[in-house]
């Protein structure tokens, strides 16, 4: 893992809402934001973004509803989310996220450092380029 930075440059402070995006797709926009052994996924999802199929990965991930509502499957539970409830998921469980019909809704994902989103953070100046 990259575990460089510049502590001339702590600390940063980023608006997500106008970061650059690693997902822009109808009805969702993601934005990640990093820091030295974590990784902050910003989502916004509309009414109109069609229901994903359920993913997994090999870390856990814990999830935050900020504004609107989601239903969350997990592992063939829906959970309804609403502003300011979180959500563990465990390592390896199947999980989603739809966005409850008519509504626009926004979500933080907490994960470990990815590397596989690192480009998307490209915009953060404490971090040095390999």
């Amino acid at each position: 893992m990259v575990r460089d930075y510049d502590p001339n440059s702590i600390p940063s402070t980023y608006d997500l809402s106008s970061a650059p995006t690693v997902r822009d797709e109808p009805g969702f926009r993601q934005s990640v934001f990093r820091g030295i052994d974590q990784l902050i996924g910003f989502s916004e999802i509309g009414p109109e973004y069609p229901d994903g199929e359920p993913h997994t990965h090999p870390y856990e991930q814990a999830n935050l509803l900020i504004a609107g509502r989601v239903n969350m499957l997990i592992d063939g539970d829906v959970v309804e989310l609403r502003p300011y409830d979180a959500v563990t998921i465990p390592p390896e469980v199947p999980h989603t996220a739809r966005a409850v019909e008519g509504e626009s809704a926004t979500l933080v994902a907490f994960w470990p450092l990815r590397e596989d989103r690192l480009e998307g953070t490209a915009y953060q100046t404490e971090f040095p380029r390999p």
